[in-house]
């Protein structure tokens, strides 16, 4: 009975490197996981650039916004002053304009601001 039993099991044998289809499928994940990051950072890379270029630019669109909404405060002061204000107007009229009274004598000195 020994002899028909051992006919009908094949011949197995172990190789010695028998782990090497499970270590070539962890390397063969490996390798398709890190192409896929590689394809990704490839397509995401352009677009974060140009987010990162458009929020810098936003903060200095903002910063002028602010600067313009400043002057454009400044602006409409001065004009109140203008129209509501005769000494003020006056001062304006008397600075910008060169304009005196009678028998008034005006005296302008150069820059005063020291030189560096």
């Amino acid at each position: 009975m020994a002899s028909i039993t051992a006919m009908h099991q094949p011949n197995i044998r172990r190789r010695s490197g028998g782990e090497f289809l499970p270590v070539a499928m962890r390397v063969m994940w490996a390798l398709i996981i890190a192409a896929g990051l590689v394809t990704l950072g490839f397509t995401f890379y352009p677009e974060w650039a140009r987010l990162v270029s458009m929020k810098k630019d936003l903060a200095s669109q903002q910063e002028r916004l602010a600067d313009l909404k400043k002057k454009s405060t400044d602006h409409e002061q001065e004009v109140k002053l203008l129209q509501t204000d005769p000494q003020y107007l006056e001062f304006i009229a008397r600075d910008k304009l060169d304009l005196m009274k009678d028998g008034e004598t005006i005296f302008r000195l150069g820059n005063l601001q020291p030189r560096s």
